[in-house]
């Protein structure tokens, strides 16, 4: 059941659904929990949604930190992340990851976002965790509302939209994402078209979460393959939407991968190494893409991973009379 829309003067903290989708990682999840409960309001809500994981240790910590546990058996971050938006009744809902700890205003800070009724996403700032407040640039509030404007509108980790909205869109792309082999760009993806179908995104420097790297070079570099085949085939989406916007997306992405590779070789470093992993994810995405249906805005999941179902968890016997 939906719950009415506040005016935006009055949305409040217990308007807020936090959805946090994790699998396998539960020692991370427990920190990231900490962290949520240490800077958080109680009046949000935290949901944990557990992407398929082989065993209970996900819903232990779950239900440990008192949150709210839902599950789904087909792994998928957008899968998950869909579950989660279903999970929720409240306006506005605000994801993050289980490597990234929110400091304390977060969710204030997105909040006032929203009170210009016009702001249908809100983003915040991902920073290394080893980073002190020194070594932070001040940087400044950023607004957008063109469809390509959506690469640089924010990623994942830290999120915020208002619920109908995001459910007016079919949510996010479910072939899109950690887990399915276009394993990236879901959150660019979801960006695009909010923007495409009127929206205004803003990019909110005070809400700042901290992330923990923990990838060798090896998953590093296989992260930017993923991140490139999800990023082709949300351009190769776009270009039967509208070739203007893929085209302007492709012109964008060709420069940028373009300077990176140069300043990547100048630097002879290894990053040039992770450049090149991107761009052929980038062109095999797109391939991949001309093979997917679409409905509507999003790519038809014709070959979802086969689902991953756990013993069910036995309820506690009854108290004799």
């Amino acid at each position: 059941m939906n719950a009415p829309v506040p005016s935006p003067a009055a949305l409040r903290l217990r308007d807020v659904s936090i959805i946090l989708c994790t699998r396998e990682r539960p020692d991370m999840l427990r920190g990231a929990l900490a962290a949520i409960a240490a800077g958080t309001d109680p009046e949000v809500e935290v949901i944990v949604v557990d992407s398929a994981s082989t065993d209970s240790r996900t819903r232990e910590v779950a239900l440990q930190a008192g949150t709210r546990y839902v599950r789904t058996d087909t792994k998928g971050l957008s899968i998950a992340r869909n579950l989660g938006l279903d999970s929720s009744d409240r306006p506005i809902v605000v994801y993050t990851d289980d490597d990234c700890s929110p400091t304390p205003g977060w969710i204030e800070a997105l909040l006032r976002a929203f009170e210009d009724e016009q702001i249908t996403v809100a983003t915040g700032r991902m920073l290394d965790h080893e980073l002190v407040a020194t070594d932070v640039p001040p940087t400044e509030r950023i607004v957008y509302r063109s469809a390509v404007r959506g690469l640089d509108a924010g990623h994942g980790a830290v999120m915020a939209f208002r619920r109908d909205v995001l459910q007016t869109l079919g949510g996010f792309d479910d072939t899109l994402g950690a887990g399915r082999y276009l394993a990236g760009a879901e959150d660019l993806d979801i960006f695009c078209r909010a923007l495409a179908a009127g929206g205004t995104a803003v990019f909110v420097p005070d809400s700042v979460v901290l992330h923990v790297n923990t990838r060798n070079p090896v998953a590093y570099r296989r992260l930017m393959r993923g991140y490139g085949l999800g990023l082709g085939a949300l351009v190769g989406k776009w270009w039967r939407l509208s070739p203007k916007v893929g085209a302007r997306l492709t012109a964008t992405l060709a420069v940028r991968s373009g300077r990176r590779l140069a300043r990547s070789a100048k630097n002879r470093g290894r990053g040039a190494r992770d450049e090149l992993a991107m761009v052929e994810g980038i062109l095999r995405g797109y391939l991949r893409s001309r093979h997917l249906r679409l409905s509507g805005s999003t790519f038809v999941d014709e070959h979802p991973p086969t689902p991953i179902r756990l013993p069910a968890v036995p309820r506690p016997a009854d108290s004799p009379s």
